[in-house]
């Protein structure tokens, strides 16, 4: 660390760089929010002008793509402020731990395709359009993308959307809340921020500009379970960031499929609050066990509420 406050350091006092990391140690998890906030809204602020016809200009929907790093970047920066290259390094493994998780990948790679198989009839139920309605033969792809190839934008989604709000969401805001709060509490505290994150998106991406004013209050709803789940899923997955990511890019691209009923989302986000609530009660009932530290051992976290 002294190496690192000599490089912050310029004539004698503290750089811009320097005073930045001041403030975060301060007040990492506000700096981290308002750090994300800032890149991400930044890419986003320009395509919601585009797309809204306040600018003359073509959106271009790339910067939806790099506004989903906002998580991601500000994660990288306050851990570096906070504890240099060896925080950097234990957020990195813990970016691409996978081996010894089967139970945690069992659940992320099969509750989204499951509940799509339950929602998907029911949705199509619900639109009064029936089963024939529904197009298999679109899952996979995205509306909003889809000039690209399924394959570029499945790998799009784990690195921009799953890896990128992961690292930060996940990686580092969910275990820095844990360290004085218990993992429903910390979760729930989560999933504030990352609801507001979401703002400008609801005037840029198709599903969510289709959202009936009413589904506002489901999507917050959404969130709160999703952050339940996602907190949970990281505990069972021992603290891999990698395992959530996936989780979160495989749900978005099912969800998002262009199937057919317009009810689908909304039929996925009930099945979703359901999948959390059972979480919740398992939370609740039997704590998630401690995450790894770097060096093995568990890490202390308060006792749950």
């Amino acid at each position: 660390m002294d190496s690192i406050a000599r490089g912050l350091v310029v004539d004698g006092g503290p750089s811009a760089a320097g005073r930045l990391c001041q403030a975060v140690r301060h007040r990492p998890a506000p700096a981290f929010v308002l750090l994300t906030f800032a890149f991400s809204w930044g890419a986003w602020l320009p395509q919601l002008a585009a797309v809204q016809g306040w600018l003359p200009m073509r959106p271009w929907a790339g910067f939806h793509l790099v506004g989903g790093l906002g998580p991601a970047v500000a994660a990288v920066v306050v851990t570096h402020c906070l504890h240099g290259s060896v925080g950097l390094r234990e957020l990195g493994r813990r970016l691409v731990a996978w081996r010894g998780r089967r139970r945690a990948w069992t659940f992320a790679l099969l509750v989204p395709p499951t509940l799509l198989v339950v929602a998907a009839p029911l949705s199509a139920w619900a639109s009064g359009e029936g089963l024939a309605s529904l197009d298999w033969s679109a899952f996979g792809s995205s509306a909003e993308f889809s000039s690209l190839p399924v394959a570029v934008w499945w790998c799009a989604n784990l690195v921009f959307y799953g890896m990128g709000e992961e690292l930060g969401w996940r990686g580092f805001l969910q275990p820095s809340l844990e360290e004085t709060r218990s993992v429903v509490s910390a979760a729930g505290l989560v999933s504030l921020p990352w609801a507001l994150w979401h703002l400008p998106l609801f005037g840029i991406t198709p599903s969510y500009r289709a959202m009936p004013l009413i589904g506002l209050v489901g999507f917050a709803l959404s969130i709160w379970v999703a952050s339940l789940i996602f907190a949970w899923l990281l505990h069972l997955g021992r603290g891999s960031v990698l395992i959530v990511a996936v989780f979160h890019a495989w749900f978005d691209i099912v969800t998002t499929s262009p199937l057919g009923p317009g009810a689908l989302p909304t039929t996925m986000g009930a099945a979703v609050t359901i999948v959390g609530l059972v979480v919740l009660r398992r939370m609740l009932r039997q704590p998630p066990a401690p995450r790894e530290a770097a060096d093995g051992a568990p890490r202390r976290r308060p006792s749950p509420e």
